[in-house]
């Protein structure tokens, strides 16, 4: 939710469960052997080294081209109405689908809820009828909490079961949403804060909506967009497209994606 604040990169070092026992009033068995368990990693997008070393490449390091992996499918999408059709179809063929976007467009805190969410979304697109032109995107940031009809049907579930419930599909998550969970298939829009620009990735902090990081200066901002980035690219466990609002950055993924193959929509 806005206002809070984006932490990357944290990963749990110990497991500390005698001492959290004792903490809590519960008794130690008699007998039994505790040890420190050192945890390096965590278990993402179906145990996919190639994939998450390929992000951790593309934002910290050299991006390299994705050469594929049979334990995963990534692709680019040409701009945010493709990509929400192929969250649709995925939805309608049984698998958990989301798009979690960066937090680039307001997210009044006062917004309206009825009749629906408001669509503070907003992405203008080239036409693709080559005549000129452009078309406008519109989405809704997810429900804070759900969102039902008159007949008791839920519209919207609440931010804490975004991932997994009904008509979660139908609205856009953030950082603060998307951090901690997974689903099958994950839609990425790469906002206007984080941009390919000369050969390195550039921050952009007026871009952001976020009001505790839109005031950084730039090489800080940019640390904490990598990380926000790395999450949701991370979110989905066999399926991931990416779409970023940059033409210069999504020609730069499609060099590194292969744009048209088996893996692009």
């Amino acid at each position: 939710m806005p206002g809070q604040r984006a932490l990357g990169g944290r990963t749990p070092t110990r497991c500390r469960s005698a001492p959290a026992c004792l903490r809590r009033g519960r008794r130690i068995p008699l007998g039994r052997t505790h040890h420190h368990l050192e945890l390096t990693g965590s278990f993402r997008c179906a145990g996919s080294a190639a994939y998450t070393h390929w992000v951790d490449d593309l934002l910290y390091g050299t991006p390299s081209p994705w050469t594929g992996h049979d334990g995963y499918d990534l692709g680019t999408a040409a701009d945010p109405f493709v990509l929400q059709e192929w969250i649709e179809q995925a939805t309608a063929d049984g698998h958990t689908a989301r798009t979690a976007a960066g937090f680039c467009w307001p997210w009044p805190r006062d917004r309206p809820r009825t009749p629906a969410l408001p669509l503070d979304i907003r992405i203008e697109v080239p036409s693709s009828t080559g005549a000129g032109g452009t078309r406008v995107w519109e989405a809704a940031w997810n429900a804070s909490t759900a969102l039902t009809a008159p007949d008791g049907s839920v519209l919207a579930p609440a931010s804490q079961l975004w991932a997994t419930h009904t008509g979660g599909h139908q609205q856009i998550g953030c950082i603060y949403t998307a951090q901690g969970l997974e689903y099958h298939h994950a839609g990425i829009i790469i906002g206007p804060d984080l941009t390919w620009t000369h050969g390195r990735w550039t921050a952009h902090p007026h871009q952001s909506r976020d009001e505790t990081l839109r005031g950084l200066p730039p090489e800080q901002y940019l640390r904490y967009a990598l990380n926000i980035y790395r999450v949701l690219l991370t979110r989905g466990t066999h399926t991931t497209r990416i779409h970023s609002t940059d033409p210069q950055t999504q020609h730069h993924l499609n060099t590194l994606i292969r744009p048209g193959g088996p893996a692009a929509v």
